[in-house]
């Protein structure tokens, strides 16, 4: 048997003392391809709050090696003096962690989310004379976002993934918006995020009776989400009929203004519930006892909830975002365009007449295991495993 490629992960955001939520997808990436890969990942988090310049916790968790590395933020962090010493303790701490583990010597260095990850990983892969993979996950390359600013940081960005061995984007519009942004790399991929196939068709299927239930899951932040657009919607179909129940799932920054919001537009509580967050069976239940779903965002860069959706056998309202436009179809969903609220309140109404009228089996095979952990897991071996001996084949010449 082969002996297994060693893969540093370097991402942006990953699950940490403060919050379990962030970096969850690229946390499922690294367990997804630990059957043919050894994998340790560095992650440095700012910490206000950080007793000591540095603290450091190593544990190891579904055969995945996690060193997190928590630095102090200087004094004065909004200042240009602030921030650039604490990009140098970011980098510092990461030149640490990864001597801290020299016995790890990777194969391959996946670098997740740019811009700083990208040059770490670029400056480490040149150190080590291996392949480097750029991961994206971010939405600021939309239009609709307009957050990838800065001379500089597009100076870094545009060099790093030049110099990258892959660029892998999670969906065909994030690597388009990429692209747009003059991002440019000849071995461009599209590998989709990690969706729980088994966790979200473990439970039995429940007869759907009485009024009709959709979900709306978010992060709850109203500027892609269009939480508050989706509200209005909402509002309007209550006029046209009560014969529904709605369930705002999520917690996020913007929860408290949504649900005041909800009260101004006047849409009655018997019509509208805020679970708040649901995790792990509570969630799979919301999800699967529902008659359909509902994404409303301007701009997504994958859209888990809506593959979550139809592995549950759930029909989804979806804007045409994200991976929505690849997957949904006559068969198990409508598509509206994003900001079209009238398209929405249509789209709505028309689902509610017809949502007990689909084929779950169907629903469920439209998008097969594409998105489970074996699928997602192997796309990224076969790409490490290409990689690494096309490198071998360079270092023999």
């Amino acid at each position: 048997m082969d002996r297994k490629i060693r893969v540093l992960f370097l991402p942006k955001w990953y699950p940490n003392r403060y919050d379990s939520m962030p970096g969850l997808f690229i946390q499922r990436q690294a367990e997804a391809i630990t059957p043919f890969c050894d994998v340790a990942v560095i992650y440095v988090h700012p910490d206000p709050l950080c007793s000591d310049k540095l603290e450091v916790d190593f544990s190891e968790e579904n055969d995945v090696r996690v060193l997190r590395v928590y630095f102090k933020v200087s004094a004065g962090q909004h200042t240009f003096l602030g921030t650039a010493l604490n990009l140098w303790h970011f980098y510092q701490a990461h030149r640490k962690a990864f001597q801290s583990i020299r016995e790890f010597s990777p194969d391959l260095v996946h670098a997740h989310i740019l811009t700083r990850m990208g040059f770490i990983g670029w400056r480490l892969s040149r150190s080590q004379n291996i392949p480097l993979v750029i991961s994206e996950h971010w939405s600021r390359y939309f239009p609709e976002n307009n957050t990838y600013r800065g001379w500089l940081r597009r100076l870094v960005s545009g060099f790093v993934v030049k110099k990258a061995a892959a660029v892998v984007a999670v969906s065909e519009p994030l690597r388009k918006a990429m692209q747009q942004c003059s991002l440019k790399n000849t071995n461009f991929r599209i590998i989709p995020n990690v969706v729980d196939m088994a966790g979200m068709i473990a439970l039995p299927e429940v007869a759907k009776t009485g009024k009709k239930t959709f979900v709306h899951v978010s992060c709850f932040e109203d500027k892609s989400k269009n939480i508050s657009g989706f509200l209005r919607s909402v509002k309007e179909l209550s006029e046209l009929r009560q014969d529904f129940i709605c369930l705002m799932v999520g917690y996020g920054p913007d929860w408290e203004e949504m649900k005041e919001y909800a009260g101004f537009l006047r849409i009655h509580e018997s019509i509208i519930r805020f679970t708040g967050v649901k995790t792990g069976n509570d969630f799979v239940k919301i999800l699967s006892g529902a008659d359909f779903s509902v994404l409303s965002s301007r701009y997504e860069t994958f859209g888990t909830v809506v593959i979550e959706s139809l592995a549950c056998g759930v029909p989804v309202v979806a804007t045409e975002v994200g991976v929505a436009r690849d997957v949904i179809n006559v068969e198990n969903g409508l598509l509206v365009p994003p900001g079209d609220e009238k398209a929405l309140t249509e789209a709505l109404n028309r689902m509610l007449d017809q949502c007990r009228e689909y084929d779950t089996i169907r629903i469920k095979d439209s998008i097969s295991d594409h998105y489970s952990r074996k699928s997602v897991g192997d796309q990224l071996v076969d790409l490490y495993r290409e990689l690494t001996d096309l490198t071998a084949k360079k270092q023999r010449r």
